[in-house]
């Protein structure tokens, strides 16, 4: 009965730790240090950034924990950020 606790324990906490894609669309001007500075905070939350959109949208496309989404979404260089629904 212990072991299964454990495991029901662990599996919660994997799914609230579960990691989301999300577009981060940047608002202008943007500059490479922009995409540095998104990139780097990204990684310090224990994301990634997966792709950099540099042609009509500027932005990136990440993947970071769900409980994240508050802190990006309110950044000040961020136009817009949703969850990724292409796949």
């Amino acid at each position: 009965m212990l072991r299964i606790l454990a495991l029901l324990f662990l599996f919660f906490a994997v799914l609230q730790a579960a990691s989301v894609n999300y577009i981060m669309a940047f608002k202008k001007p943007v500059s490479d240090d922009l995409y540095k500075t998104a990139r780097e905070e990204v990684e310090a939350a224990g994301g990634k950034v997966l792709y950099e959109y540099k042609s009509a949208l500027k932005g990136i496309l990440v993947q970071l924990p769900s409980q994240e989404f508050n802190t990006f979404s309110s950044k000040p260089y961020v136009d817009f950020f949703e969850k990724d629904s292409s796949g």
